[in-house]
């Protein structure tokens, strides 16, 4: 393991660790668990699982027993839902904190503890305090940043030991796409196909490392490598960086640049054809069938497709009294269905539609110079009518067999 993914290279205070998994809910590539595994005679783990919305929560709960119980090869493991309730007497590891609740935990225990508090990065490929020690400005700032040490840190860990079923499908599912959907990675933004990744939800939740997703993509020579990895790595790893330095990057005062502030201040009051609320989005009752197809798929499936997800949250701006009540809906939407809401991405991708990593563009009615994207473009870019056949099938067969699991 690199020594750089430790926040301390402290001596030992302690012979016992207790290392509080919150958000590397893995075995393999786990470089927390590695270190405490490593560097103390004993360890018990501590599963910390913030209480988020039902479609997060049921997809934890759908995995953490035969993680709990996969666990148990390396000490006692235990689960808590209030950081509070953890105890601990000993040195403390925790997995390296990225957003708010994350950092609230360590502020917790490092004020508690009287031993050594030590974070380990092992969620991003590159540490995100030796990508930039700053907040980037876009994919533009950090890309070279990150590809000066992007083969630094491929550190693989803990590979003989057992992993959970979970992991197993995780690692199928991107040899899958691999093998199958790389290929035609260069058709990712055609919402008609599926020849995204699909990956989101376990990196989420950290069931698989993107370290280890590199490692497998080592062996593919297709040249459609450079265009996933630019996805994985720089796009992602800069939606670590702005939640890192920007402490309030969830404050839609505070998230994105002073042009667009500026730009929607001039536009509060345009008129708007449309305006819907949130009961209004979650029932399918707009007047544009490629937004409630998206809608689908994110309440019945927890997803979403990366084109439709930004062109929802366009309309969203397009359909509110202001831009204020567009954000705060699109980020209660997000936190609320998408398997991997309330991640770094998830707010990134939020602040993307207000301007955040963007540019300027010219100036219309209702965005500004924010970017605008509507119906007639998805109409002459894609063949967008067998997306909503798509999405009507695949909710279809996913509310059957949920109906079938349930009698």
């Amino acid at each position: 393991m690199n020594s750089l993914r430790a926040s301390s290279s402290l001596n030992n205070t302690s012979n016992h660790a207790t290392y509080i998994m919150s958000s590397s809910f893995r075995v393999l590539d786990n470089h927390s668990l590695y270190y405490a595994y490593t560097h103390y005679e004993s360890i018990n783990i501590v599963l910390y699982r913030k209480r988020e919305d039902e479609t997060q929560n049921s997809y934890f709960d759908a995995f953490v027993k035969d993680l709990m119980k996969t666990l148990e090869q390396f000490g006692d493991v235990s689960i808590i839902y209030d950081y509070k309730d953890i105890k601990f007497n000993n040195d403390v590891i925790l997995d390296k904190a990225y957003l708010q609740e994350e950092k609230e935990l360590e502020a917790y225990i490092k004020s508690s503890n009287k031993y050594s508090t030590i974070s380990v990065e092992s969620n991003v490929v590159v540490p995100v305090v030796i990508a930039s020690n700053k907040e980037e400005y876009s994919a533009r700032t950090i890309r070279p940043k990150i590809h000066k040490h992007l083969f630094d840190f491929i550190d693989p860990v803990l590979e003989d030991f057992e992993h959970s079923s979970k992991e197993q499908e995780a690692l199928n599912h991107v040899i899958d796409f691999i093998k199958t959907k790389l290929p035609y990675y260069d058709l990712k933004n055609h919402p008609e196909h599926t020849y995204t990744s699909d990956i989101s939800g376990y990196l989420k939740y950290g069931i698989i490392s993107p370290i280890r997703i590199l490692i497998l993509l080592d062996k593919s020579k297709h040249f459609n490598k450079a265009s996933f990895i630019e996805e994985l790595v720089v796009r992602r790893e800069l939606a670590y960086n702005f939640v890192y330095y920007n402490n309030q990057y969830y404050d839609f005062n505070h998230m994105t640049y002073e042009w667009a502030y500026l730009t929607m201040k001039v536009h509060q009051l345009d008129h708007k054809e449309y305006l819907y609320t949130l009961a209004d989005y979650i029932n399918f009752n707009t007047h544009d069938i490629y937004f409630n197809a998206a809608m689908k798929e994110m309440v019945h499936l927890g997803k979403m497709h990366g084109y439709m997800r930004m062109y929802w949250c366009k309309k969203i701006i397009e359909w509110s009294p202001n831009f204020k009540y567009a954000y705060d809906t699109a980020i209660a939407l997000n936190n609320r269905y998408f398997l991997d809401g309330n991640s770094p991405n998830g707010y990134a991708g939020v602040a993307w539609c207000f301007g955040k990593h963007d540019r300027a563009w010219n100036e219309r009615e209702i965005f500004g110079k924010l970017r605008y994207m509507n119906a007639n473009g998805l109409k002459r870019k894609f063949k967008i009518e067998q997306y909503i056949e798509r999405i009507e099938s695949e909710v279809k067969a996913y509310e059957s067999s949920k109906a079938k699991n349930i009698n």
